[in-house]
């Protein structure tokens, strides 16, 4: 975790960076800029707009235009520069998609089924036909080249920026992969069903619906645009969308759906809202949203706003005070080699993952939803039906600045299930977590759960159980409090309790605390296993350490105290638990 948080900070601003950190979290990692920069070649082959007719002349050989260019008005040289180097990175990038995708047929196979969620385990036939199909796909290559693209993208911002608009004009050309469109500073709204690379240069725009090509890329310059999965929902929120629950495996703008997809948002107050997979949302793809500046709105129903799922989906957002929304399965989600990233750098956010409208209510309790959201990692359980099951992946939260609040229900804030890694790393400011059950730093099931929060006085609610540093079943619950006069509360099995051989670790390493904990299995606790099991042979562990200030203590347990020291045994089961107040 302190490898990749280190990865992250010098990212900043290099998304190609961004994902090859990322990539390396998963089988298939590359790290296309070792030897330079992957944007330099396509900036030194285009240095003015008249490159543009040379790279059309490429795509023209290779068979790939359906309809000529055409042109209208003044458009920007800066412009036509920015399209041309889009452009030959993604027909250069191409052969890495068809070598990850080489038979046609196997992959409309593969992703019909991964359409229906055959992978989720109903009937073993389909599911081990996916499982089959998944495993010869070479994610390797579409994952380098989207480096390339990101990094293209990334280059192109100054350019699109700095375009001197003289009236209105547009240039469009048709291709096999969809259209190529350069746009002024009007406010338009744009079908993404059939865009391939689109650079709008300024206004207030809507952009509907998700691309069909194997990469869209759609680089705004100004204005404050809609983002939607679909045109209902301008001006509605997805949790009031009647058809939300029919929409939740469509796509949306800027989906990695069996290819690459990325959105560089470069100035404005935007709204990204769909009830369909989109805004960093990977499956057998890549995924990345930029966002530059601007106090924005996320608003996703599942799989969205950072989910990968064989694959990498990513959004990063620099600065501004923002909201992100979610039902279950975003805002920094890994399934089964997958990365999910969240990367909020500056501002005072909001992290909510729908609790009250229950779409996807909890086994552990039905009166609220599992969010899977917020810095989880998770993997396919199967053991139950027949024992073929999927590990997760790694689902991280990175906010750098800002007091933020996070609000979710059932595992959320640095969480993990079934193999999975879910973290969740808070840089600074006066924070708020609420969650219900599995949150912040809990993990179930050879899993790991990790919240980290450097700086700030903060606040933690954890109202039932599996809270603030717990681990169940041979898993690790880790929360990491830095500084700051921090206030906790909890039900059971919180602040580094331990269940089932799971170890639960809570290190608050400064500033006078409050602990409130009424439950059991509380404040470095582990609970015994049962006599006679297996379990009783391994070890259970439970670690709560205050490491400095004047703290108190509301618990049922007595050892807890202010400057206290000491190890719990549960009988002779192998379950060990420490309180060390320092």
């Amino acid at each position: 975790m302190g490898v990749t948080e280190r990865d992250v900070l010098v990212a900043n601003g290099q998304p190609h960076k961004l994902l090859a950190s990322a990539s390396r979290l998963t089988s298939f990692g590359s790290r296309r800029d070792l030897l330079a920069d992957p944007s330099a070649p396509f900036l030194e082959s285009h240095k003015d707009g008249t490159s543009l007719g040379r790279v059309v002349e490429k795509y023209r050989a290779s068979g790939l235009i359906t309809s000529e260019a055409t042109s209208e008005g003044l458009v920007p040289d800066s412009a036509k520069r920015a399209m041309a180097i889009l452009m030959d990175c993604a027909l250069t990038q191409r052969p890495l998609y068809d070598s990850t995708f080489p038979d046609s047929t196997r992959m409309a196979r593969l992703k019909k089924l991964t359409q229906e969620e055959a992978f989720a385990g109903g009937d073993a036939g389909r599911f081990s036909e996916w499982l089959g199909l998944a495993r010869g796909t070479q994610m390797s290559y579409l994952v380098a080249g989207s480096q390339d693209l990101a990094a293209c993208v990334n280059a192109v911002r100054s350019l699109v920026e700095s375009a001197e608009v003289i009236g209105n004009f547009r240039w469009r050309v048709g291709t096999k992969w969809g259209d190529i469109v350069i746009q002024d500073s009007q406010s338009q709204t744009t079908n993404l069903s059939n865009v391939f690379l689109l650079i709008d240069v300024g206004g207030s725009d809507t952009y509907v619906g998700g691309s069909n090509s194997w990469c869209s890329i759609v680089v705004d310059g100004k204005g404050s645009d809609l983002y939607l999965g679909d045109a209902g929902y301008k001006g509605k929120a997805v949790r009031l969308g009647a058809s939300r629950g029919q929409q939740r495996l469509d796509s949306g703008p800027g989906r990695g759906f069996f290819g690459i997809g990325i959105i560089a948002d470069l100035a404005g107050d935007d709204v990204y809202r769909s009830a369909g997979q989109a805004f960093g949302s990977a499956t057998f793809g890549v995924s990345y949203l930029l966002d530059v500046d601007g106090k924005d709105l996320y608003d996703g129903y599942t799989n969205s706003v950072g989910f990968g799922f064989m694959g990498l989906g990513i959004v990063e957002d620099l600065a501004g005070d923002d909201e992100y929304r979610i039902f279950t399965q975003g805002q920094g989600c890994g399934m089964t080699d997958g990365v999910g990233w969240l990367v909020d750098r500056k501002g005072s956010d909001q992290y909510i993952a729908e609790d009250e409208i229950l779409d996807f209510k909890s086994p552990q309790t039905a009166e609220h939803n599992v969010s899977m959201s917020q810095g989880a990692g998770t993997g396919v359980r199967l053991d139950y039906l027949f024992g073929h099951s999927l590990s997760g992946g790694f689902g991280c939260l990175f906010d750098l600045e800002g007091k933020d609040r996070y609000s979710a229900g059932v595992f959320a804030q640095g969480t993990g299930y079934w193999m999975g890694f879910g973290g969740l790393w808070d840089r600074d400011g006066d924070d708020t977590y609420e969650s219900i059950w599995y949150g912040q730093g809990s993990a179930a099931h050879f899993a790991f759960g990790y919240l980290q929060d450097d700086d700030g006085s903060d606040s933690y609610v954890g109202t039932i159980n599996m809270t603030q540093g717990a681990g169940h079943d041979f898993s690790l619950g880790m929360l990491i409090d830095s500084a700051g006069n921090d206030q906790y509360s909890s039900g059971s099995l919180a602040l580094g309790g331990g269940n089932a051989n799971g170890f639960g670790v809570l290190a608050d390493l400064g500033g006078d605390d409050k602990y409130s904990a009424p439950g059991q299995a509380v404040l470095g606790q582990a609970n015994e296993s049962p006599e006679g099991s297996l379990r009783s042979l391994s070890l259970g562990l439970g670690l709560f350490i205050d490491a400095g200030g004047n703290d108190s203590y509301t618990s049922s347990a007595k050892y807890a105290r202010n400057g206290a020291k000491n190890k719990i045994r549960a009988n002779d089961s192998g379950a060990v638990g420490v309180f060390w107040d320092q």
